[in-house]
């Protein structure tokens, strides 16, 4: 019966990917048939109406307890079943919060960078295993592109180098300038490469990078041709500091409301400078479930633990990363695939059961770390998981 399941699982989650927003118990959408196109309406079953109920007093509390300021999409099989924002896009002017709403995604970013790496090694424009001396001949280190999509290289954060590194702090750095502080200041390694796991942004600047020297444009415009456009991801797009269009965005803010401001690293991006929707995000979750960005083969290796050393991670069987992807075991055996973020006030959470098809979607512009807290959501979403699996079991 297992394989029954899983079949299920799959066609739902094929035959909901554009059906839009809960609202009242039900889920409205259209679909699509040749020519014609028809309004329906999917009520909610049993177990996420529960979940619905019990996620409106989790974040409502949160919002008057905890100042929680930020839009939250919680799905399964495709399509939400709470959706809620909560405080202001700037506070001072208070303005509110909606669905439609960008974030700066932060390190959730990395995603992003991570795919369309894999979509280039797909398409032959590039090879996990190559130099990077390939892309950029002057670079001191032999290093390969895949040590820097599972944070191998030793190379050390660029965002916490000093003065000696960063040198012009008062207007914003390109990706070619984090590039270049490598190439002429040669800074030392933590550690010799491919010998444990560090977490780095550094990594991901330069994936950044590799992306615009394979493709021969601005990282900006390959992921909005190859992955916002086809997969009508609107409200999505890349800061570009050259760009003399205002950015549509969330302000941010630190833990007492106050606005922050960009710092001279905003300007590189790749790591982070992504912005999206919790309902973009949906669609990008859908089709990386589906296979319509990479193929699965390819995505199952982005999800598989790169580094079994103790220095890597305290329990490694328990927590690990991938390619661009975080996991965390949980009880039954199953891997959480997810990635957080956080750049300025912005905490953010993209959390995916891939065994359920379950999805927990946080974006926030307040400065609240209680936000990577997601277990209570976990608990709540179990009795999803154990009403798909009697359903099936009753076919």
């Amino acid at each position: 019966m297992i394989w029954k399941k899983y079949a299920l699982l799959a066609f739902l989650t094929f035959s909901l990917t554009h059906i839009g927003r809960s609202s009242g118990g039900i889920v409205t959408g259209s679909v699509t048939n040749g020519e014609t196109t028809q309004e329906m309406t999917i009520p909610l079953t049993d177990a996420e109406l529960t979940v619905n109920s019990l996620l409106t007093r989790y974040f409502n509390h949160r919002h008057t307890a905890e100042k929680f300021n930020g839009v939250v999409l919680v799905a399964h099989n495709g399509r939400p079943i709470y959706e809620e924002s909560f405080g202001y896009s700037d506070i001072a002017s208070r303005k509110p919060l909606d669905p439609n709403t960008p974030f700066e995604l932060a390190s959730v970013s990395k995603t992003f960078t991570a795919t369309a790496v894999l979509k280039l090694a797909e398409a032959g424009k590039l090879s996990l295993d190559d130099s990077i001396n390939q892309f950029f001949p002057a670079f001191p280190y032999s290093l390969t592109v895949r040590m820097l999509l599972d944070h191998r290289s030793g190379l050390p954060d660029y965002v916490y180098m000093d003065n000696r590194y960063i040198t012009d702090r008062q207007h914003y750095m390109s990706n070619m300038d984090v590039v270049d502080v490598f190439c002429t200041k040669k800074p030392r390694l933590l550690f010799r490469p491919d010998t444990r796991f560090e977490y780095s942004n550094s990594n991901y600047a330069l994936l950044a990078a590799i992306v615009q020297q394979a493709t021969g444009m601005k990282f900006q415009k390959y992921i909005q041709d190859s992955i916002f456009a086809p997969l009508g991801m609107t409200h999505s797009y890349v800061f570009d500091y050259e760009d003399s269009m205002p950015r549509s965005c969330a302000t941010t803010h630190d833990a007492y409301g106050r606005k922050l401001s960009d710092v001279c690293f905003d300007g590189a991006v790749g790591d982070k400078g992504i912005f999206s929707t919790v309902e973009d995000m949906l669609k990008w979750d859908n089709a990386l479930r589906t296979g319509k960005v990479i193929s699965e083969e390819t995505m199952a290796e982005a999800y598989k633990p790169r580094s079994f050393e103790r220095v890597s991670f305290p329990d490694c069987n328990a927590r690990n990363y991938g390619y661009g992807w975080r996991m965390v075991k949980q009880a039954d055996g199953n891997n959480i695939i997810y990635h957080n973020g956080w750049w300025h006030g912005n905490n953010n959470v993209f959390a995916r059961n891939l065994r359920d098809n379950t999805t927990i979607i946080i974006l926030s512009n307040r400065l609240n770390q209680a936000n990577y807290w997601t277990d209570p959501i976990w608990n709540m979403l179990k009795g999803v998981e154990e009403e798909t699996i009697d359903q099936v079991a009753a076919q």
